[in-house]
């Protein structure tokens, strides 16, 4: 499972990349950001319930798919209606997609015709027990940002947001130190 900061950084970036379609509204941020999360929402059955889903098919892209245009119907709000659902789907699929490259375990993207799709190598790691006082949650959330920070920045800079000051000479510099957390993780045993 990758963390939830990095899912929810990823939801952030997908709304930063959307952003001129639909303006700068902190409540379309906190859309983006919720769809990329959602995916996990049935932990909530999971430690409230003791429900055992498996396989969980939150993570599926059929969920993926239907959360965007349910939260679409759901808001009907001005602010929704303006949103680009392409922005809204990849928020959305970012979850599934993330979990596939930690590696430790299948993602039932395909459900319901397959039950689990891996990915052979974990580019990103687990993130471990949620509990402040893990050395590794801590550790593994590094990793996770080393990689991802670097790469979501990118997509922004690609999106048109030109004003954080990506250049291409900066992202040189940073490449190798975003290819050390890249090898870092991927020699972790799993």
């Amino acid at each position: 499972m990758s963390s939830i900061v990095g899912h929810a950084t990823a939801g952030f970036t997908v709304f930063l990349c959307c952003r001129d379609a639909h303006g700068s509204s902190k409540r379309m941020a906190v859309i983006y950001v919720v769809l990329a999360i959602c995916a996990d929402l049935d932990y909530l059955a999971i430690w409230g319930l003791g429900y055992a889903a498996h396989p969980r098919v939150t993570h599926s892209i059929l969920f993926a798919l239907a959360a965007p245009v349910l939260a679409r119907i759901a808001l009907r709000s001005r602010d929704a209606s303006t949103a680009p659902i392409a922005g809204l789907l990849i928020a959305s699929l970012s979850h599934p997609v993330l979990d596939l490259l930690v590696g430790v375990h299948g993602v039932p993207m395909l459900w319901p015709w397959r039950s689990e799709v891996s990915f052979p190598i974990g580019v990103l790691p687990s993130a471990g027990a949620l509990d402040p006082t893990n050395y590794f949650f801590w550790r593994n959330l590094l990793i996770e940002m080393g990689i991802l920070l670097p790469f979501f920045a990118l997509l922004i800079a690609i999106g048109g947001r030109a004003g954080l000051g990506i250049t291409w000479r900066r992202g040189v510099l940073i490449a190798p130190f975003w290819l050390a957390f890249v090898v870092w993780s991927v020699i972790l045993p799993r």
